[in-house]
């Protein structure tokens, strides 16, 4: 490394913009989502980590890196890194929160019909030589119940969108109160308890961050409120939904149908798989060519002020 350069990790995939201005000011290594033994050594002289959901950042690797002073999420969320590890070494840590929020709702949208319209499910029969337009029918989004479960930046675009194809739309927020529910209100949103959003709602979006709060949030309790005739929609992380419990509902009748953009467990086959109301996407919501763009430029010029000791927009530690 040449004297004077500090070193930047690059541990999950970033926009190529991004790691070729990064490497006009520091020494950049992309190992992208290295295997425990590789990630010790690509951290033991790193002074910056850039990471996404990929590579989780625990105590033992803030351990190991005694030059690290920044971990750079280039997305929202942090639910990978241990925050109390880099705060107790002084290490910076941020996120670039809204720069992938309309990608993500959009994904979110485009679910929505997927599962409501069979879109996979008519793609397949065709793929295999049915033909079958009865079995391809499902409900328009006009006129029905869109509850979205989290109203941040995610959910608020949402519930535009929602709004925009003509859906009703109520939302579960996390600290309701009387001035909330009228700023709600003028946003033609209105605010429901979760429990009478799940049983009443014709889709539910889950757009909340994994937090201990919301770990597990739709349990089996949760999932036995939701209509038969509903669809469960989830951009938010995996582990907000009990996939065993909405597996089994889906199996016996329970729910109409679902989409999940996030997984408990990203690798493999999962068991929702081999159900034909179900879509799965491998976690793309924030993954479009725009997105990515807008979280490189501002990922660089956030860990350029954090490097030079100042404080990231998006700080978080």
């Amino acid at each position: 490394m040449p004297e004077g350069r500090t070193r930047v990790v690059v541990l999950d995939p970033l926009h190529p913009d991004a790691v070729t201005e990064l490497s006009r000011e520091h020494d950049v290594v992309v190992r992208l989502r290295p295997g425990e033994d590789e990630l010790a050594v690509l951290v033991a002289d790193a002074d910056a980590l850039v990471v996404r959901s990929g590579v989780r950042i625990t105590a033992r690797e803030v351990e190991q890196a005694k030059r690290l002073r920044v971990v750079a999420r280039a997305g929202t969320g942090t639910d990978n890194i241990d925050l109390a590890a880099c705060r107790s070494a002084g290490v910076q840590v941020f996120n670039i929160p809204g720069a992938s929020a309309g990608a993500v709702a959009e994904l979110a949208l485009g679910l929505i019909l997927a599962v409501t319209r069979r879109i996979v499910r008519a793609d397949r029969r065709i793929r295999g030589g049915t033909w079958d337009k009865t079995g391809s029918a499902g409900p328009e989004l006009a006129g029905r119940t869109l509850g979205v479960v989290g109203l941040g930046r995610i959910g608020s675009r949402l519930a535009d969108l929602g709004r925009a194809v003509g859906m009703h739309v109520v939302a579960s927020v996390a600290q309701p109160s009387p001035q909330r529910d009228a700023q709600l209100r003028g946003r033609g949103v209105t605010r429901l308890p979760l429990a009478e959003l799940l049983s009443t709602a014709d889709v539910v979006c889950l757009a909340v961050p994994l937090t201990e709060g919301t770990r597990g949030l739709l349990g089996p309790a949760e999932l036995a409120l939701m209509r038969p005739d509903a669809y469960l929609v989830n951009v938010s992380r995996g582990g907000v939904v009990d996939e065993g419990a909405l597996h089994d509902a889906l199996l016996r009748g329970r729910l109409a149908g679902a989409a999940l953009d996030v997984h408990a467990v990203e690798r493999g086959v999962p068991a929702l798989a081999a159900l034909d109301n179900v879509v799965l996407t491998p976690h793309i919501g924030a993954t479009t060519t725009d997105a990515q763009l807008r979280v490189g430029r501002i990922l660089v010029t956030e860990l350029r002020r954090a490097l030079a000791g100042g404080s990231a927009a998006g700080r978080v530690v």
